[in-house]
């Protein structure tokens, strides 16, 4: 090769890369490596972390979880976006065996309790998909768990009670009469431990006049529905359509003769539409299979 055609060729290069930044020294590409290697680092010790914090969920489970102060369903929050987030999902499997076979655990149409030692046992093919930690404020050897669980097709809510005297559980399909699992599982722990839940409405005198409860406004009533099985012969009935906190319900109401209203509250966003009718619809369904509304 002649040395013009060389000299032409180094012009030719240097002209072409003029514009191309100038190449990183080799201390920058060690240093970034490092930099990539630590938020390696980082994302397995989140892992980790997260692997820790499932362990101690399931310890909760045995002793009873969190304690009167803890705030319940806090899902903790990692600076590194995740491109598609999922809710999580956490199965109170414990570390132990149950005391008892599960037949023996759960009732026929149950799919999760607590065995006599205070064990969290799921019925195979159901899993939790959420929990709520202690709302009973059970001390320990006592506990308590509020739970959604599902196995695809269909999804049950409950609250479970283990006590060293026994225990027990009250459960419902969800959105049975609640859309939100919280507002269920509020009623079932004023149910269990005695307190009388607040009133949506009761009966104001003699007659089927309904009067609203405190912080509800009443936006319709009618007296007498008809609702097979609702009431027992000589009841006073009715029902109310009704606004709390900007959320709708259609509430029935019955009294037997000189005893306090009993009333039972339905989300209307349960119903095909926020009308009597679609009430009474689903009111009858209920009643007719037999679970009713509560």
């Amino acid at each position: 090769m002649s040395t013009d055609l060389t000299d032409q060729i180094a012009t030719d290069l240097a002209t072409g890369y003029a514009d191309e930044p100038a190449p990183r020294p080799a201390a920058g590409y060690l240093a970034l490596g490092r930099r990539r290697q630590r938020r390696r680092r980082v994302g397995v010790g989140l892992a980790a972390a997260g692997a820790v914090g499932a362990i101690a969920l399931v310890g909760g489970l045995l002793t009873g979880g969190s304690g009167p102060g803890a705030e319940p369903d806090r899902v903790p929050v990692v600076d590194a976006p995740t491109p598609t987030p999922t809710p999580p999902t956490v199965a109170p499997v414990p570390d132990a065996a149950p005391s008892q076979p599960i037949n023996e655990v759960l009732s026929p149409g149950q799919h999760v309790g607590y065995d006599g030692r205070g064990t969290v046992v799921l019925r195979p093919g159901w899993r939790v998909v959420r929990q709520v930690a202690n709302p009973l404020r059970r001390v320990a050897p006592a506990a308590s768990l509020g739970v959604v669980v599902t196995n695809g097709r269909a999804t049950y809510w409950y609250l479970l009670d283990h006590t060293p005297e026994g225990g027990g559980a009250s459960w419902d399909p969800a959105g049975t009469s609640y859309t939100r699992f919280e507002q269920w599982l509020d009623d079932q722990v004023d149910l269990q431990t005695g307190s009388e839940p607040a009133a949506f409405v009761t009966f104001a005198g003699a007659g089927s006049v309904l009067e609203p409860g405190r912080g509800v406004r009443i936006l319709r009533q009618w007296a007498d529905p008809d609702l097979p099985g609702f009431a027992a012969p000589g009841e006073t009935t009715a029902v109310a359509k009704v606004e709390v906190d900007g959320v709708t319900y259609f509430v029935l109401a019955r009294r037997a003769p000189g005893g306090p209203t009993d009333d039972l509250p339905v989300d209307a966003g349960l119903l095909d539409a926020p009308t009597l009718a679609a009430f009474l619809s689903y009111a009858r369904d209920r009643y007719a299979s037999g679970q009713g509304l509560r």
